[in-house]
């Protein structure tokens, strides 16, 4: 029990750090600490097993560097990279456009105009078609007439043929 407890509370703060506290970390802060991090733990490293560092050769001990180093000069790049694009160390957040929504009465008084306007061409294609319609039927009857001798309904056998 004696190891559960204070594991539980490592995790709770642990759990806290990640959700709460690193999503408002900007990429600097979040660089910086890094190598803060990976310094202290090298010194803890160092600090603890001094013993085996002094009795390795040398070439060992360079090979024991080379991952925090490699990872040190990544760090700096990175940290140098955020510097050269943003210079105050923050990432701009463009700002958003404000949308305005047209009032109930514009967007009623436009589709209202718009069926008007709908209405009207399609009263003007109706007359334009009754017009058209009338003066076929008035040419067709001129021109039957003129054929005729007259106009009388009652007419020989022979006339209808």
């Amino acid at each position: 029990m004696e190891f559960f407890i204070p594991g539980l509370l490592l995790f709770l703060l642990s759990v806290i750090v990640s959700f709460i506290l690193a999503p408002r970390f900007t990429p600097l802060v979040v660089a910086v600490l890094s190598i803060v991090l990976l310094s202290y733990g090298v010194y803890d490293h160092y600090k603890m097993f001094a013993a085996e560092y002094r009795l390795s050769t040398w070439q060992q001990s360079l090979k024991i560097y080379a991952p925090a180093i490699m990872i040190g000069a990544i760090i700096l790049f990175i940290i140098y990279a955020i510097l050269a694009f943003f210079t105050n160390g923050s990432v701009p957040i463009p700002p958003i456009p404000n949308i305005t929504a047209p009032n109930e009465n514009s967007a009623t008084n436009n589709v209202v105009q718009s069926l008007n306007k709908v209405a009207n061409g399609l009263t003007n294609n109706k007359n334009d078609i009754v017009s058209t319609v009338n003066n076929t039927i008035n040419k067709v009857n001129n021109n039957g007439n003129k054929n005729k001798r007259n106009n009388n309904l009652s007419r020989s056998f022979l006339e209808t043929i």
